[in-house]
Parts: structure tokens; C-alpha cells; sequence
């Protein structure tokens, strides 16, 4: 059985203020690095793992202009992405999501960009592969997944007073896991940054 996800960030996200500081957030911090070749990208994009929405503003907005989305598994960070992004049309409360047993509600080949930072270490093992094939199946045919893993421990615990970086891991193994086009690895930080274009068959 998965962790409860859910309550274990619904309490991280209200308690602890560092995840609502876009200079903490790695996805905010590596998407304004990369922002030359990211502004090269055109239609939808999803940040899975959203937190409160800071890779999302900044991918809505010039010079990028994506079609952004988002999921997490936290109601608390849902609410406060739809919430900064309240501009956006999201009547039905389909382009901001909370997502459960890391299925993505979204159609195949649905996303031209598909960000995803410091969140698979956050999750089991099994969990890591079932997230990464929903990644994989809502990625276009050429489209760029774009994320980052962090291979060592978290500063911080859950609730439950496990860390929370629940897989720690080598450069090697993720990439192994990910097989991604480009890594590069800050050993100040720990950080595994990776590119990946989706090579997959178009679907029929």
C-alpha cells in the first residue's frame, strides 16, 4: 500500500512556509535557467508535482505562453495554484488537479511539455514507475519532459517522521530509470536535471 501522500503534504505545504517561497522551489529556480529553450515550446504543458504553482505562472506568462496545467497530490497546494493562477479559465477545475495512485486524468498524448521536479524521490519505488508511465503516456509524440530528482536526503521529515525523500538513489540509477537524452548533476545541491524528448509512436 502507497503512503497516504495526501495528508503527508497537505501538512507539509500548510506548515512549513519554504514551500510557498518560489526562490526554495527547484522547478521555479530551474525553469528561469532554462527559460531560452523553454520559450521554444508551444501549446500544453503540465508541472506534475505543482506545489503551489510557481513552475506554472511562470510557464503561463512571456515569454513562454504555455497552455499550463497542473496536478499534485496535495488539495492544500491545489488550492493555492488555482488560486495564483485564478485568471486562467478552470470553470471545471480540470486544469489545476489532485491526483491519486499517480494516475494523470488527462488523455494520451494530451501534452507538449511535461515538467516534473524534485517529486519522484519523494515517492516509493513502485510508485516512481507508475508515475513515470503516465508521464510517458500523456507526452506527445516529440514532446519534452523536463525535471529534476534530488539523490540525497531531505532536511525534513513527515509527519510520520520518515524522510522525506522516500527513494535516494545515484545519478546512475535514475538515470537507468528515467533514460533520459541529457543529465547533468549540481553536487553542490545533490540535483539531477533531465531532458528528454518522447520518441514514442504517434497514436493511431
Amino acid at each position: 500500500m502507497s503512503p497516504d501522500y495526501r495528508r503527508i503534504y497537505n501538512e507539509i505545504i500548510a506548515s512549513n512556509e519554504n514551500y510557498n517561497r518560489a526562490e526554495n522551489s527547484p522547478g521555479f529556480l530551474n525553469c528561469v535557467k532554462h527559460l531560452d529553450r523553454l520559450k521554444m515550446l508551444h501549446g500544453r504543458a503540465i508541472d506534475v508535482g505543482c506545489g503551489v504553482g510557481f513552475v506554472c505562472q511562470l510557464l503561463s506568462q512571456q515569454p513562454c505562453r504555455l497552455d499550463v496545467y497542473g496536478v499534485d497530490v496535495s488539495d492544500e497546494a491545489i488550492e493555492r495554484t488555482r488560486q495564483r493562477l485564478k485568471h486562467l479559465n478552470d470553470q471545471e477545475g480540470l486544469r489545476f488537479q489532485r491526483i491519486e495512485n499517480c494516475r494523470l486524468p488527462y488523455p494520451d498524448d494530451h501534452f507538449a511539455l511535461v515538467t516534473c521536479f524534485d517529486v519522484l524521490e519523494h515517492l516509493d519505488e513502485s510508485d516512481i514507475r507508475l508515475l513515470n508511465a503516465e508521464i510517458a503516456r500523456v507526452l506527445r509524440r516529440d514532446g519534452i519532459f523536463f525535471g529534476s530528482v534530488s539523490c540525497r536526503p531531505a532536511g525534513a521529515h513527515d509527519l510520520h517522521g520518515d524522510n522525506l525523500h522516500r527513494t535516494v538513489k545515484k545519478t546512475d540509477w535514475w538515470i537507468e530509470a528515467l533514460e533520459p537524452d541529457e543529465a547533468s548533476f549540481e553536487r553542490h545541491d545533490g540535483q539531477l536535471t533531465l531532458w528528454k524528448k518522447n520518441r514514442k509512436k504517434a497514436t493511431e
